[in-house]
């Protein structure tokens, strides 16, 4: 399977764009600021149903326009599947397969997926438990589109909780008290459903991530993965309970998966305050590869790999090492630069303010 052409129509800075790929490399050359990042948002939209940079509908489309078009050819030996979205500033995003509406985006995802690498990757390592929570997140919905629901359900409950304990302005009265237990045992039911997806996820991209890391350090560092939860396996309703004052005195829920963490650490060492850069670089590589790796082997469908800019961040050595570890499939890779050795394109586009040339 793999992305044999892309129709862009109204989106973002492109008023009419279309694409060619192939299985190998596709490279997107341009300055910054023209555009190039787009067409990889575009590519990944029909994978996650939305924008990987979190953007809402409206910012999507071409000032001026009420909705924007996105059509995607996907070819598997002779067959080809056209993909086709419809996205609107306001109302209801409509999606069709081969033509055909279709009501639950689950099953656009289940035809197309992709892995992205960009520089912002570094947050994985760096920046707050909710982008690292984000992350396996995320990548359990790429395995099983079913787990968006467990998702999705717990999420309501987290509200639905936070809003009762917000209600009760710091008294707990008998009506909050009865409406308190019942969220309680939803919380807690389909949090540690969500948690323990988590930490068996985890646990499958150790191995992975232990050896994508080894081969940028050479072997000389140990990096260790741990899920950290203030809770016990199993007693979450208890916890809730024990910790009930205090989540009435402030408002909201203070304990559960929403305050989950991954700690990683390389030499014993937390990686988010002693890894050096080039050291934090290789690790959310490491990530991002092991995820890709855990998708392909569960789905069976090998990812797009989509690289925004990503060489330029590392040094000689590390992008030398990123080439020989990338899956030799397709992908699709942005530049400002030059490309490290070794990186050999079948397709060359140039971007200039929204508009696409060959650069053969």
């Amino acid at each position: 399977m793999f992305l044999s052409q892309l129709w862009l129509t109204n989106f973002r800075n492109y008023e009419n764009a279309h694409l060619r790929f192939n299985e190998g490399i596709t490279l997107i050359t341009g300055n910054n600021g023209n555009g190039k990042t787009n067409l990889l948002e575009a590519i990944a939209w029909f994978s996650k149903g939305k924008s990987f940079r979190g953007s809402p509908n409206e910012a999507l489309i071409l000032q001026n326009e009420e909705k924007a078009i996105l059509r995607a050819e996907i070819s598997k030996e002779t067959r080809k599947t056209m993909l086709e979205a419809e996205i609107k500033a306001v109302g209801k995003n409509q999606i069709q397969i081969n033509g055909k509406k279709i009501n639950n985006k689950k099953e656009l995802q289940e035809k197309i997926k992709t892995t992205i690498f960009g520089p912002e990757d570094l947050s994985l390592i760096k920046g707050t438990p909710s982008e690292r929570r984000n992350y396996l997140d995320e990548l359990l919905i790429d395995l099983h589109v079913k787990n968006q629901l467990v998702k999705t359900n717990f999420e309501k409950c987290l509200k639905q909780r936070n809003t009762l304990l917000k209600q009760a302005r710091g008294k707990l009265t008998s009506e909050i008290k009865t409406t308190l237990d019942v969220w309680d045992e939803k919380f807690a039911e389909n949090g540690q459903k969500l948690a323990e997806k988590r930490i068996n996820l985890l646990e499958q991209l150790k191995p992975e991530i232990e050896n994508i890391f080894n081969k940028f350090t050479k072997n000389r560092d140990a990096v260790l993965f741990e899920y950290q939860q203030l809770w016990e396996k199993e007693k979450l309703i208890e916890e809730l309970q024990a910790e009930r004052e205090t989540d009435i005195r402030r408002g909201i829920t203070t304990i559960g998966p929403h305050r989950d963490e991954i700690g990683i650490k390389v030499n014993n060492l937390l990686s988010k305050n002693h890894s050096s850069q080039g050291e934090q670089r290789s690790l959310a590589l490491g990530l991002r590869l092991a995820g890709h790796e855990i998708v392909k082997k569960t789905t069976g469908i090998e990812p797009i790999i989509l690289l925004d800019d990503v060489f330029s961040e590392l040094d000689d050595t590390r992008c030398q090492i990123l080439i020989e570890l990338l899956p030799k499939k397709q992908a699709v890779l942005t530049t400002t630069g030059e490309l490290p050795s070794g990186v050999k394109p079948d397709y060359k586009y140039h971007v200039t303010d929204g508009s696409i040339k060959s650069s053969e």
